[in-house]
């Protein structure tokens, strides 16, 4: 998929395109301990359809993201979607009509229209989308496990 980020915001999709996710979870994974300084990695999980978005090259401070709200949590509009890019990765997150829409690409470039184009797309509810973050959030803060048990079982290479 190619959508087109341009000066005035995203273009060249169609919402319809997306599929929507019916569930939808945010692992928040520690890494660092070791090191002396707590990173998180992070992963958004969509058994249906079967998603799985890594932030491969995001990583913040435990303390940072623990103070977080939903306020704080990626998403964007339009005109200015919540975009971040690393090493050819890329994801877009963006909201419209009460879904937020996110599209990960892999580095792959179209050359004719010098634009980013996206591996992995969905939609999701914002409902669901705050209520997955919420969790993630509450599960960091009381030091449980970032990986919330699956009520139901998800493909294997998701896991």
């Amino acid at each position: 998929m190619m959508i087109d980020y341009l000066a005035g915001g995203l273009t060249g999709f169609s919402p319809d395109e997306f599929p929507d996710a019916r569930d939808f979870t945010v692992e928040l994974t520690v890494w660092g301990k070791d090191q002396g300084v707590e990173s998180l990695n992070l992963a958004y999980v969509v058994a249906t359809p079967a998603t799985r978005i890594r932030w491969v090259w995001w990583s913040e401070p435990v303390d940072k993201i623990r103070a977080w709200t939903v306020a704080d949590i990626p998403c964007g509009t339009l005109k200015k979607p919540y975009y971040q890019s690393d090493q050819g990765w890329n994801i877009v997150v963006w909201q419209l009509d009460g879904k937020i829409f996110v599209a990960e690409g892999d580095g792959e470039w179209d050359a004719d229209r010098e634009q980013n184009t996206y591996t992995r797309w969905f939609r999701v509810s914002q409902e669901l989308y705050d209520a997955g973050w919420t969790a993630a959030l509450d599960r960091l803060r009381t030091g449980q496990t970032s990986r919330p048990p699956l009520s139901r079982p998800v493909m294997s290479w998701l896991t």
